[in-house]
């Protein structure tokens, strides 16, 4: 009876402390949600004021604000449409994921940190938050693609950390990383996720449809709720993450057509809890934590915010999407989520991590919560002045890239890539995963060969150690060479696929292509085996690989891109092959040759823009399409903001089918401008 009260005592203190700080926020136009952190903050043990509640009680309560997050998050996402956005999400999360943990452990270890204890940390702080993203996106009403693109990233991060936790666990409880143990996570993970959603498909959907038509809405929200704990809690007993469960939850309620009405009415249960969450983060800041270690909260959210900002942008970009909607990304994503503290949790309960850490993620998760409203304002103004500042080369190469890959991601092409890149892809996993077997096999080989040298001297177990480190080198060297090799034979594959006019023909822009698409390739296949073997590299080496991967992909595109400028200059003909004048009456303007990517424009006599500029237009901003090239007669021009269009004109954009058409509609429409 008295935990039911200390129960109900800390409800009244939580909701009551909350909605002061939320209104108090409000008024000062600042997101809720550092409201609720500093409601925690209040409520928590660490800070001098009569209000303690029990953190137990409420971060049970938080775990239900994530679970029904999860859920109607996953209501918003059909599996067509999770497909969709698939390949794109899946290199940018997994280059941001690994990325940023070989940063973290890379600092960590620096700062003088055990390597199993900077491994747990640097996990920690790769990813993102769904709940603090979830809650701005919906207090500002964004929409469209960058929801998308954000929300399929956390979704492969969500993926990585179940793995992560797999694989620190298994290495902190044998000493060292266990490749058997990833395989098997890896295998279990995606036999329950086909079974789930292939039997959830056939009866979810179909259950849901009838009940909505059928009962009341009460009724309908006690099955969805149903259905949203049972796959939440049937997850957890596999040994996946809760939210994970409740993702498909949604997901298949979505299916079933009738997501929007489960949404409206899960919707304020969800607020409720979601709010517990944040005060659960709240109530572990330490004052003396900041204090004592100020200076570490601010290196690791810098360290954050820039790596995410960074890996998210290339990733997003090797991945086909404009570079724009990269850099509102990455800066998006730049906090740390609450699967960090499943994480270092895990860490501190197996003895690897010193508990005090714990308090420094808690305040660097506040830091950056309070730093991501203003990163996502900045999103759009930083991303303007990126493109402003790139050279004309960049700028031909990335629109060039971006209206290619966007015809990889048209269903026609998506289902049938062809059974040599499938193939070959294949053969790249099972080369990622050989090398992952190598090394941690290595250090195991290095003790028994120990043990079985004791007393025979120093020399020869030196030899042993040396013998078992050689070998292990030249079969990763073997296979790392291999997988370079294969990489350029998967680019050559996937160039041959269909493309937007003769994209995919020209020499000097598969060259260009090819670059960036090895590039990708690798990082996707190489990342997560670096990862997994962080304590066995040693430090001077991960940070020269690191430095020498920073530096290298900027100056590989930039010299393609400046080939690449060079040819498209001397035989600018490719321009005018596919070109059309949709306002000339007496032109027959053939329908565009594949469903978005790239469209060639010529600006005739009868355009309504004709003498308008470029920035008047403002087509990446008004459209969401990249301006690639402008051609006039004959020459190769940047189209700069304050160009005018001209009768004859070429003007080359890439984006989405529904981007083109509303750049080709602005094009058509007459200036609303006033005489000067």
């Amino acid at each position: 009876m008295e935990a039911h009260h200390r129960l109900l005592l800390d409800l009244a203190m939580v909701l009551g402390v909350a909605a002061l700080t939320s209104v108090l926020f409000q008024k000062l136009k600042q997101p809720a949600v550092l409201g609720y952190l500093l409601a925690g903050m209040i409520v928590g043990p660490h800070v001098p004021v009569p209000l303690v509640a029990d953190l137990g009680n409420v971060r049970i309560m938080g775990e239900l604000g994530v679970i029904l997050l999860m859920f109607t998050i996953g209501l918003e996402f059909s599996l067509p449409k999770l497909l969709h956005a698939g390949p794109p999400a899946l290199l940018t999360g997994t280059l941001q994921v690994g990325t940023q943990l070989v940063a973290g452990f890379l600092v960590a270890r620096l700062l003088g940190w055990a390597p199993l204890e900077s491994a747990f940390f640097g996990a920690s702080l790769s990813i993102a938050s769904t709940m603090i993203l979830a809650k701005l996106f919906e207090e500002r009403g964004l929409r469209g693609a960058l929801k998308d693109t954000v929300l399929g990233v956390l979704l492969v991060e969500d993926l990585h950390a179940v793995l992560l936790l797999a694989a620190l666990t298994a290495a902190a409880s044998l000493g060292g990383p266990s490749a058997g143990a990833i395989a098997g996570t890896l295998l279990k993970l995606m036999l329950f996720l086909v079974l789930l959603v292939g039997a959830g498909r056939l009866v979810v959907p179909r259950a849901l449809r009838w009940v909505a038509d059928h009962a009341r809405d009460e009724v309908l929200l006690v099955v969805a709720a149903g259905l949203c704990f049972g796959l939440a809690q049937l997850a957890a007993w596999v040994g996946f993450s809760v939210a994970m469960g409740a993702f498909v939850a949604g997901m298949l309620i979505c299916e079933s057509g009738r997501g929007r009405k489960v949404e409206h009415l899960v919707h304020p249960l969800r607020d409720l809890f979601a709010a517990m969450f944040f005060v659960a983060v709240g109530m572990m800041m330490e004052p003396a934590v900041l204090m004592r270690d100020w200076h570490l909260v601010l290196l690791f959210t810098a360290l954050v915010i820039t790596v995410n900002a960074v890996s998210v942008t290339v990733g997003a970009t090797l991945a086909g999407l404009p570079l724009a909607l990269g850099v509102r990304a990455g800066l998006a994503l730049g906090q740390v989520g609450e699967f960090g503290f499943i994480l270092l949790g895990a860490g501190i309960g197996l003895g690897v991590v010193d508990p005090s850490r714990y308090a420094l993620l808690a305040a660097i998760c506040v830091a950056t919560a309070l730093a991501t409203p203003a990163l996502l304002t900045a999103g759009e103004p930083a991303a303007r002045l990126l493109e402003r500042r790139l050279s004309p080369a960049l700028k031909t190469y990335l629109g060039l890239y971006q209206s290619w890959a966007a015809t990889l991601r048209a269903p026609a092409i998506r289902k049938a890539p062809g059974a040599a890149v499938r193939r070959t892809f294949l053969f790249l996993l099972l080369d990622s995963m050989l090398i992952g077997l190598v090394a941690s096999l290595a250090p195991r080989v290095m003790r028994m060969g120990t043990a079985w040298l004791e007393g025979r001297g120093t020399l020869g177990h030196t030899l042993a150690q040396g013998a078992v480190l050689l070998a292990a080198a030249v079969v990763v060297v073997f296979v790392v060479s291999r997988m370079v090799r294969r990489s350029r034979i998967l680019a050559e594959g996937l160039l041959d696929l269909p493309g937007p006019g003769d994209l995919g023909t020209r020499p000097d822009i598969r060259r260009a292509f090819r670059t960036g698409l090895r590039l990708a390739v690798l990082l996707l296949a190489g990342l997560p085996v670096l990862a997994a073997v962080l304590a066995l590299v040693p430090l001077a080496s991960l940070g020269a690989l690191g430095a020498a991967t920073a530096l290298a992909i900027p100056l590989l595109l930039w010299r393609r891109a400046q080939r690449l400028q060079r040819d498209l200059a001397s035989d600018s003909g490719w321009m005018g092959a596919d070109a059309r004048d949709p306002w000339d009456a007496d032109e027959e303007v053939p329908a565009p040759p594949v469903p978005g990517g790239w469209r060639t424009l010529r600006i005739g006599a009868r355009c309504p823009s004709l003498g308008r500029s470029l920035g008047e237009l403002d087509l990446p901003g008004s459209a969401g399409v990249a301006l690639v090239a402008l051609l006039r007669e004959g020459h190769l021009l940047e189209p700069k903001p304050e160009a005018l269009l001209q009768p004859g004109d070429l003007l080359a954009l890439s984006g989405s089918a529904s981007a083109l058409d509303e750049a080709e509609a602005l094009l058509g429409r007459e200036s609303t401008a006033g005489p000067a």
